[in-house]
């Protein structure tokens, strides 16, 4: 028990062997030197890390730690080690030559001893000594019982057995065979098990093989993409401040030319108050005289329209022209943000109510498909669904796309993406039973995704009404997301579409509703 305890505070975590160049974290966990600089530069690699963790504890180290080498585990794992390499290569002597240290080149299991080439020519040839290659110990070789040599196989207790057990021990009137017959007829089998585990290995490197490639590619494709996100942050927050800049340079520009006119005005204004501040005092000099004559004579020259003229209508800044500015400007900057992600402008999708079934009711604008208790009665047309199904006008042969659903609270219904071909009739038609179609169901308020038959559960509850569906056709991905905060990934198809695809709705009750 302490040798274990020894082992397993000498063994490597990462490796799982004893350590070699042992070094320390700062969190105090070992491993052997190349290991943890292997994992910390794939930390380092990663570009969905921020920082260094530690393979055992998940300690978190904003830089490359410092290894600090542990000399007292290297001594312990090194005398071990050499242990262990001495206790292997321990050579058995023969018993008989006393004189000297002779190699054994055979052991008897009934004499118990070990024999030289030279002694191995006087020793008997009888069965009762059985010769085997040299061992140390002849005990595992013996029966624990009778102490006798174990020279049969019971076949059905699947026992080593020696002669006392077959004939009147434990094992009596069981088959029974030599040990040499029951290890040639096993032979086979374990050259089948052999060829088994062989190709099991193959099999489990290949696909560690295939791992590390799909590892080394997801860690591509999301650097990739990582640089995609940043160069369309970067790019927007350019063209928002650039819009900024041109906003508040509209709204400084109007409040410049409003404060202008009001100048002018006010100039205007404080003329038009001296002025008339000169003909006050006029009139009340005038006022004073009490001689018509020059009353008279003056009353003409003082008389006109003191009113004047009316103040014009002021505004403030112009709302209208900033939100147009805005709406124009934001709408342009999404949608260069959207192409500059390689997600297509998706065109206004509606309904195709040719191939609406009668119990399904669309809304006058094609936008809504609901579950009707009253059967309609369109014309009968080969490309309608028997069951409450319908698919959109426009097909998807390429590119990626995203389109955004809005359901009911509650319902039952089924949406996803079909091929033109599937059936209009019969139990092939339905949404996910053939493998012409891809659906995401909402069913006694829980989650399906199905295809083909082929039915798996969304461990997700619903908790949102708006859902997206995101497709990239020559990858051949199709994702169901729940547009809730955060957004949340119910679903993802992969497989190679072979022709154009069309959204399809079936509803049963409640309603779903085209937000694109």
């Amino acid at each position: 028990m302490a040798l274990a305890a020894l082992k397993e505070e000498l063994t490597c975590s990462i490796c799982l062997n004893i350590y070699t160049d042992p070094v320390t974290l700062k969190c105090g966990h070992s491993f052997c030197r190349e290991c943890i600089e292997n994992v910390l530069e794939t930390q380092s690699a990663s570009a969905n890390l921020k920082c260094f963790t530690c393979p055992e504890c998940r300690g978190e180290f904003e830089e490359f730690p410092m290894l600090q080498k542990n000399v007292s585990l290297h001594n312990i794992a090194k005398h071990v080690l050499s242990g262990k390499q001495e206790k292997a290569v321990v050579e058995i002597f023969c018993t008989y030559c006393i004189r000297s240290q002779v190699p054994a080149t055979k052991s008897c299991l009934l004499c118990e001893a070990s024999l030289c080439e030279d002694h191995l020519k006087v020793h008997s040839k009888s069965k009762e000594h059985i010769l085997i290659d040299p061992i140390t110990s002849t005990a595992n070789r013996k029966c624990s019982i009778h102490d006798n040599v174990l020279l049969y196989y019971c076949t059905e207790d699947t026992a080593c057995v020696c002669v006392s057990c077959s004939l009147a021990g434990e094992h009596r009137g069981h088959q029974v065979e030599s040990l040499t017959d029951a290890s040639d007829e096993k032979k086979e089998k374990r050259i089948y098990f052999l060829e088994k585990l062989v190709k099991n290995k193959k099999a489990a490197e290949e696909k560690v093989e295939d791992l590390q490639d799909y590892l080394r590619g997801a860690q591509e494709n999301a650097c990739g993409v990582t640089e995609k996100v940043v160069a369309l942050f970067r790019d927007t927050r350019r063209e928002l401040d650039a819009l900024e800049h041109k906003i508040l340079s509209d709204i400084s520009n109007q409040v410049e030319e409003t404060r202008a006119s009001v100048c002018d005005r006010l100039h205007e204004l404080e003329t038009q108050i001296t002025e008339l501040s000169r003909e006050i005092r006029d009139m009340e000099e005038l006022c004073t005289v009490t001689e018509p004559l020059p009353v008279l004579q003056r009353w003409e020259s003082l008389r006109q329209d003191i009113g004047g003229a009316p103040d014009q209508a002021w505004s403030d800044v112009d709302l209208g022209l900033i939100s147009a500015t805005l709406h124009t400007a934001l709408s342009d900057i999404v949608t260069r943000a959207k192409r500059g992600f390689f997600v297509q402008q998706t065109p206004d999708i509606v309904l195709n109510v040719n191939t609406a079934s009668n119990d399904i009711l669309i809304t006058a604008d094609l936008k809504s498909a609901s579950g009707s208790e009253f059967k309609q009665n369109p014309p009968k047309l080969p490309e309608r669904f028997q069951y409450n199904q319908v698919l959109s006008t426009r097909s998807f042969p390429s590119g990626r796309h995203f389109l955004e659903v809005e359901t009911c609270h509650t319902g039952n219904w089924r949406l996803g993406m079909s091929y033109p071909s599937i059936a209009r009739k019969g139990y092939h038609s339905l949404i996910g039973h053939s493998n012409k179609s891809w659906g995401l169901c909402r069913y006694l308020n829980q989650y399906f995704v199905i295809h083909n038959r082929k039915v798996i559960p969304v461990p997700h509850k619903p908790s949102s009404q708006r859902l997206g569906i995101f497709l990239d056709y020559e990858a051949g991905h199709l994702g169901f997301y729940e547009l809730c905060d955060p957004i949340r990934h119910l679903h993802t198809y992969s497989t190679k579409f072979i022709e154009a695809l069309y959204l399809i709705l079936g509803v049963y009750t409640g309603w779903v509703r085209i937000r694109n």
